[in-house]
């Protein structure tokens, strides 16, 4: 059995535990440190050893430091702090037969963590376990939802229920996963963008990830990573999404790309745990030089969003309740690449431990998001399919219902028909109630297996309208056929 070097419980400074409403506390030094989550005052990082490379899983509560009894690894760990069955807060994290591998990067020679976690796709033989934060720390193996020969990573716990990524290992795309209190089966969650690779992949391997994952009362939000193939820029790209726990599909709150010739974006940090049922997050962006940070919210509903700047630069966040818990670096924006899974581990950094009381949001609209991968819209989950039509020809059947949100927004259905042989031609006709049929995009005339979506997108502008769209098939036989797809998109809702 593994014993922890327990150390005894180091006072870093004099202060008392943050209280729910205090602005802009400074709590303890961090350096090296990485992966902050919170719950209930208790504070869990990662904080690496620089003489040996390996990091320690650290909690910070009422002004005291210890280290947990819990197993160093070569990278930050994926904790969540939460709470178990009972209300009382708990961590639980992923431990692995072979960590990630891929933990730093650089842009201009500048090495930084590509990211605000390690990559969990790399990672190998992983299964998942859970560690009282109050009382005896005695760990425990979570065996209902660990398994063989897949690997389980980034979990979440809130009241017990279980949240987490399973990717098998040697598989490409993550899956997320659901396992209720006292429940013995897995529910599945939406998931985010599955890309399109075609040639213009240029051959690299690409892969689908989760980064970060929290879930509150009634939803999940997380942190979709795309890497390699069809996407643009450096080819890593993030997806901030948002899904209720009873599964179905997600909903893209945000996005962040790393450019190829200067800047990036990303959000992170995703919270579900608000009161006002908001998400909270961290976003994090630069133009070219100077990283700037912001607290952020966001409706998942009708993607209204607020921000605020952080009172310095922030390399992570966790919200707990009213609080904001938060890694502030004090060195130069321009010397260090903010967030990252090592940016608290560059000298320069010098990284401390905050507490912020929630800041004044100022309102912003919303606005459309799209995903940094060229999406393959079947196999990411959004209820299309290829249905078999006339001539041999191949049509991208539409799903029957498409969510509302984001409200303020309208919903685009895409169209598109692919065949092998023959001088086939189909066009997509749509028909709204009381109106007469419009053409949607092209007239198409050749099939492109390079481009699977090659066609037209319409739009459905309100939450609960609905539409009839028709292909058209002309056969190389000069025969026409019809089939036809209803798409209604779901009414407003709140939850």
């Amino acid at each position: 059995m593994f014993r922890s070097r327990l150390l005894a419980p180091l006072i870093l400074l004099a202060v008392a535990p943050a209280p729910a409403h205090a602005a802009d506390t400074v709590l303890a030094p961090a350096p090296n440190t990485a992966g902050i989550t919170a719950y209930a005052g208790h504070v869990v990082l990662s904080r690496r050893d620089p003489a040996t490379n390996k990091w320690a899983l650290v909690r910070w509560h009422a002004g005291v430091v210890d280290v947990l009894p819990v197993a160093e690894r070569s990278v930050p760990f994926d904790a969540d702090a939460g709470s178990d069955a009972a209300g009382n807060p708990v961590v639980v994290y992923s431990r692995c037969t072979q960590d990630p591998t891929d933990l730093t990067g650089s842009i201009g020679g500048q090495e930084f963590g590509a990211g605000p976690t390690p990559d969990w796709q790399s990672a190998r033989g992983c299964d998942l376990y859970e560690l009282p934060l109050s009382g005896a720390p005695v760990e425990r193996k979570l065996t209902a939802a660990s398994s063989a020969g897949q690997s389980e990573t980034t979990p979440s716990m809130w009241r017990g229920g279980l949240a987490f990524a399973r990717h098998p290992d040697s598989g490409a795309t993550a899956k997320l996963f659901y396992l209720p209190k006292g429940a013995k089966r897995l529910r599945s969650l939406g998931g985010g963008a599955v890309q399109v690779c075609t040639r213009s992949c240029g051959g690299l391997r690409s892969h689908q990830s989760v980064d970060q994952l929290d879930i509150g009362p009634s939803r999940a939000v997380f942190l979709w990573r795309v890497s390699g193939g069809s996407v643009s820029g450096t080819g890593i790209g993030w997806e901030l999404r948002a899904g209720s726990l009873k599964g179905g599909q997600s909903t893209l709150l945000d996005t962040g790309s790393i450019s190829g010739a200067c800047g990036f974006s990303l959000p992170s940090a995703g919270s579900a745990r608000t009161s006002d049922g908001l998400v909270s997050y961290l976003d994090a962006g630069s133009e070219c030089d100077s990283t700037t940070t912001r607290f952020m919210t966001i409706d998942p509903v009708t993607g209204a969003q607020g921000v605020a700047a952080t009172p310095g630069l922030a390399a992570g966040a966790a919200r707990d309740g009213d609080t904001i818990y938060w890694l502030r670096v004090a060195g130069s924006p321009t010397e260090v690449p903010v967030p990252g899974a090592g940016s608290c581990s560059v000298v320069a950094a010098r990284c401390e431990l905050f507490a912020s009381s929630l800041p004044a949001y100022e309102a912003q609209p919303s606005h459309l998001q799209a995903s940094p991968a060229d999406e393959d819209l079947v196999r990411s989950g959004l209820g299309y399919r290829w249905v078999h039509g006339p001539g041999g020809v191949t049509l991208l059947r539409p799903p029957a219902r498409i969510p509302c949100a984001i409200s303020t927004q309208p919903a685009y259905i895409r169209a598109a028909a692919r065949w092998t042989r023959g001088g086939h031609r189909v066009q997509v006709l749509r028909r709204d109630l009381h109106k007469a049929a419009r053409r949607v995009g092209p007239l198409q005339t050749r099939s492109l297996p390079k481009v699977p979506y090659y066609g037209g997108s319409t739009r459905l502008v309100h939450c609960g309208d609905s539409t009839r769209l028709t292909y058209v098939v002309t056969t190389t036989a000069g025969r026409s056929q019809r089939i036809s797809f209803t798409v209604t998109r779901a009414a407003a809702h709140r939850k």
